[in-house]
């Protein structure tokens, strides 16, 4: 029987063998280091017989390279300074800053997805945008009310255009003599019984998964002559697709459960439509597969969710399972919701966020090593952050009655600058108002430089209407870029 001892003792003489260097000829390691090794484990007696039987050997087979036991034992946990500080290796967003390759992508832009070489990003103004090699970054020609959708190697877009009327079901693949996935031969509602249709996956094989809370299908858009379409909720009944990673597609068993309460597991979709299972997965908040397949990061249930703008540690482990890592964000800081990402199957990189909800006088980053679970902080690479809106989150109030007065009158031109809020959102208060005006205003920060306002109209008082407002470069310093009411 495994004593957590001897599990204890394995993790120590792999992490040691992993780090030792290859030596020009063996000899015995000095007193000292068998002393720390002695002092990391606390059981002198049962390390130094295992020690013991590792000098008898003569050397330490480390990854397929001969050590030598004379070098020095290096301490079980790195140093933080071990871990590089320099800029991220994938796309990332910083300051509504998009940086590629170390090239910053002109626009303001809220987050970036990559998957392989391949990039996906959305604007402020709410458009996506796609880039990779051998491509020019630019703009999805399609109305989207959802994201679409990256296949895990990139090589593949899925997406619901709205723009047609009707829901169309289509895509690209993402070589750089790529062309478009056509629409799928399959007639779609916008949504059910509340529920929306949407494409929760698509795979490396082009296989596209949709689902609402009766759809349930999958186009077989990288197949033959694209015109294959599976009936899931016969192949796969009950079962509901979350997402496609590396490692497979994560499942969850149920067409209203979700990951916080039911356990996911990993599965493999067959050509006819059934999904094996072939993992288990912890319960979680949000789930991460690395680049390869073979681990995964996750901030546990009821983590996320509500105002939560950062969290204090992440959880990782291996796909296969095993032991989980800690991910612990430096003192007094917070990984910034939404921002970490693999850069390979080892090292995640996040945004940081200072526990008192102060902006940074510069944006900060922190860089992990899953295996150990040692996380560095450092300033972002990328440079001073762009300076914060002067007004603060009371102004943005103001600004926001002061448009629902006007649209009380119906009189744009009243505005100081009718650049403040667009069309469609004035057309919208117009409506909502009613002649009547606002009785209130609240807004508060949203994890970045918006604000996320709650507006109270004379017109409906039982109802809660919200907006958010952005730094904008007009008379009044913010822009109305959404107005909307709170569903019930």
């Amino acid at each position: 029987m495994t004593t957590e001892l001897e599990k204890t003792l394995v993790r120590e003489l792999d992490l040691v063998a992993a780090h030792l260097q290859v030596p020009p000829a063996p000899s015995l390691p000095p007193a000292s280091a068998r002393q720390r090794l002695h002092a990391r484990v606390g059981r002198p007696a049962l390390v130094a017989a295992a020690v013991a039987l590792l000098l008898g050997a003569g050397a330490l087979l480390a990854r397929g390279t001969l050590v030598d036991p004379g070098d020095p034992v290096v301490p079980a946990t790195p140093s933080p300074t071990s871990i590089s500080t320099s800029a991220p290796s994938v796309p990332f967003v910083v300051d509504e800053r998009l940086h590629v390759d170390g090239t910053q992508v002109p626009g303001r832009w809220w987050g970036v997805e990559s998957r392989g070489q391949q990039w996906l990003a959305q604007q402020a103004d709410g458009s996506w945008w796609s880039g990779g090699p051998g491509r020019d970054t630019g703009r999805i020609a399609a109305e989207l009310d959802q994201p679409p959708v990256l296949s895990p190697d990139g090589g593949y877009v899925a997406m619901i255009d709205l723009g047609q009327g009707a829901p169309v079901l289509t895509g690209f693949d993402t070589e750089p003599a790529g062309e478009g996935l056509g629409a799928a031969p399959v007639d779609l509602p916008r949504s059910e019984g509340g529920t929306t249709i949407r494409v929760r996956a698509v795979t490396d094989q082009g296989d596209v998964v949709v689902q609402g809370s009766r759809t349930a299908l999958v186009w077989r858009a990288g197949t033959g002559d694209q015109t294959t379409v599976l009936d899931l909720s016969r192949t796969a009944p009950g079962q509901q697709v979350l997402e496609a990673t590396a490692a497979g597609l994560v499942v969850v068993d149920g067409l209203d459960s979700d990951p916080q309460s039911v356990p996911a597991y990993l599965a493999d979709l067959s050509p006819d439509g059934r999904l094996t299972r072939t993992g288990t997965l912890p319960l979680y908040d949000d789930l991460e597969v690395s680049p390869g397949g073979t681990r995964l990061v996750l901030s546990p249930p009821a983590t996320l969710g509500g105002e939560v703008e950062s969290v204090g540690s992440l959880e990782a482990r291996a796909v296969a399972g095993g032991e989980e890592v800690r991910l612990a964000a430096p003192d007094g800081w917070g990984f910034a919701v939404g921002t970490w990402a693999w850069e390979d199957d080892r090292t995640l990189v996040a945004e940081l966020h200072a526990d008192d909800g102060r902006p940074a006088a510069s944006p900060q980053l922190a860089r992990c090593d899953a295996a150990t679970g040692v996380c560095r902080g450092f300033p972002s690479p990328y440079g001073t952050a762009a300076q914060e809106a002067p007004d603060e989150p009371a102004s943005a109030a103001s600004v926001l009655d002061t448009v629902a007065q006007a649209a009380a009158t119906g009189d744009r031109s009243a505005l100081r600058d009718a650049a403040v809020i667009g069309a469609p959102q004035w057309k919208q208060l117009v409506t909502w108002t009613a002649g009547l005006g606002s009785s209130g205003v609240t807004c508060r920060p949203n994890g970045s430089r918006t604000r996320d306002c709650e507006l109270d109209l004379e017109a409906d008082p039982t109802s809660t209407y919200y907006a958010i407002l952005e730094p904008a470069d007009n008379a009044y310093g913010w822009s109305v870029t959404y107005v909307g009411i709170a569903d019930g």
